[in-house]
């Protein structure tokens, strides 16, 4: 689809437009939830990336399933979203650790089995999370995608938005939704709202690093009994580690014990960190028969004690700003759902915004 830029845009006036800055899950959301709200808007998105789908990553290798994030979702909340029905995910959920194990904590050493403490429901998909951003993209229709594209700023443009982007090209139009990370939002936001802008480019994003790795089961010498374990010392250099063939048993073949570290720091051979803490904890001592690595330098955002009123002092100001709106995990929540039903909300907020200056127009 064309987008309507410039001189092209007074040809198609009355086709209102929204753009996406951000091809997250949140900005998928929030584009496919317009589109089904209101078809007669043209919704564009521009991601600073070549691929969508931001931190949420993962790929197939040799029947395994790797997540590069998230391994699972909250059903109870995913469910409640309006992705969830509209992509039918229901019809590809998988419930993970379907045989209620347990989770270890590392703690001296030792293995100890931890408390059950979540009841609830989560849900994989056959091809892992990243499944959601493969079906999302597929169901695009009515939305333009810009990849490798920026928003480096955004001025009025008379009753519309214009947004200056890294390609050198302008964007014009009447909504503009924000899903960018803390730091390039606070950016976007600093001629708007600079006082929540400066709290909010403050927002920690600490580095993290997930290595997957895949053994023979012959080659693990203890059962993997657990969804995996917790590591108790807060300085150590593994945070924890999965054992996501016992979590997601549908993620991997029969014969092959798949695991994943979280490691808190940047190293430059994570996968030998690995190697060690298996060795360590389960006494894993042979190669891999696959590695895995995902680099995030700016993972999940840490929220301060502060945070929900730099949130709130923000959509006050926003509001002497109509047509411009937020969502994202640097805005109401980290987890995928809470990202969905942000960009979801902020889509319902933008189709009545338009709705409301049809009418107005109208009068």
């Amino acid at each position: 689809m064309e987008v309507p830029r410039d001189a092209d845009r007074r040809d198609t006036d009355r086709r209102r437009a929204a753009l996406v800055i951000g091809g997250g899950i949140s900005g998928l959301a929030a584009a496919i939830r317009i589109r089904a709200l209101d078809s007669s808007v043209t919704v564009t998105i521009i991601e600073a990336t070549a691929e969508l789908g931001g931190k949420i990553a993962g790929e197939m290798v040799d029947g395994c399933v790797i997540d590069g994030g998230a391994d699972v979702c909250i059903g109870e909340k995913l469910r409640t979203t309006h992705l969830f029905a509209a992509l039918n995910l229901d019809a590809r959920a998988i419930r993970a650790n379907p045989d209620g194990l347990p989770t270890y904590e590392l703690l001296d050493g030792s293995l100890q089995r931890m408390p059950t403490t979540f009841h609830g429901e989560l849900l994989t998909f056959p091809t892992g999370v990243r499944e959601i951003v493969s079906v999302a993209c597929s169901n695009l229709a009515g939305v333009a995608v810009l990849p490798s594209v920026a928003a480096v700023a955004i001025e009025r443009d008379g009753s519309n938005w214009r947004v200056r982007c890294s390609d050198g090209t302008d964007l014009t139009s009447d909504v503009v939704i924000v899903t960018t990370p803390a730091t390039a939002s606070a950016a976007l936001f600093a001629g708007i709202a600079p006082d929540s802008a400066s709290r909010l480019g403050e927002l920690e994003y600490p580095s993290t690093t997930t290595v997957t790795m895949a053994w023979r089961v012959t080659d693990v010498p203890r059962p993997l009994d657990a969804t995996g374990y917790l590591v108790a010392d807060p300085a150590a250099r593994v945070s924890a580690c999965t054992w996501t063939s016992a979590k997601n048993p549908a993620h991997s073949p029969l014969d092959v014990a798949l695991l994943r570290c979280f490691i808190r720091d940047e190293t430059d051979d994570p996968a030998a960190l690995m190697r060690r803490e298996v060795a360590a904890v389960l006494g894993i001592t042979a190669p891999p028969i696959l590695t895995r690595v995902y680099r995030w330098p700016s993972a999940i955002p840490l929220y301060t004690s502060t945070h929900n009123e730099t949130v709130r002092e923000l959509s006050r100001q926003l509001i002497a700003n109509p047509g411009l709106f937020v969502a994202g995990s640097a805005f109401h929540g980290v987890g995928i759902p809470d990202c969905i039903h942000s960009g979801e909300r902020a889509a319902t907020d933008a189709v009545s915004y338009l709705l409301s200056r049809q009418t107005e127009e109208a009068a």
